[in-house]
């Protein structure tokens, strides 16, 4: 019976700190065109987005995906950097100009470190893919977690992505 109480208490203690909704995507084709397109950083942490769009675009790469990454502006003030306008007007403009199908981008919601005597990293993301052409969204998820005090940021942006990536169906060549 203790035992069956401390796996119970164990397993609500970790649960606590992950979330996600994560629901089965359509399948797309294996050989569609993808765009990584820039994600909205709600978070307080600079460049958090650019951040995951890296992370994300490998991950999709590992899925199959040969993703084609929006090119980045090069920015040298706080000013753009923080804004976030800039950066999608210029990637919605070379869009335009792309043969894709699928658009993958997203949102920042926290990617930092708590602060406290272990400061373990936190992280909220949510992805949607999105037909290129029609704006249409064919699929969304988020997902939170907090890392252990000895993992980076980065790595548990690694664990969100993936885990939500894993919603997404992909027609097998």
């Amino acid at each position: 019976m203790m035992k069956n109480k401390l796996l119970l208490a164990t397993t609500l203690a970790l649960s606590a700190c992950t979330s996600y909704q994560v629901p089965e995507s359509p399948t797309f084709a294996a050989g569609s065109r993808w765009a990584v397109m820039p994600m909205l950083n709600n978070s307080n942490t600079p460049l958090a987005a650019e951040k995951a769009e890296q992370i994300l675009n490998a991950q999709l790469y590992a899925k199959g995906i040969n993703a084609v990454m929006y090119p980045t502006s090069e920015t040298s003030d706080l000013a753009s950097i923080l804004d976030n306008s800039a950066r999608r007007k210029n990637a919605q403009a070379w869009l335009a100009s792309q043969n894709v199908d699928y658009v993958i981008t997203g949102s920042i919601e926290e990617w930092h470190y708590k602060s406290g005597l272990d400061g373990e990293p936190a992280v909220g993301i949510t992805l949607e893919v999105q037909s290129a052409k029609s704006k249409n969204t064919y699929w969304r998820a988020t997902g939170t977690r907090g890392g252990w005090g000895r993992e980076s940021v980065s790595g548990t942006g690694h664990i969100v992505i993936e885990t939500l990536l894993d919603g997404l169906n992909i027609e097998q060549k």
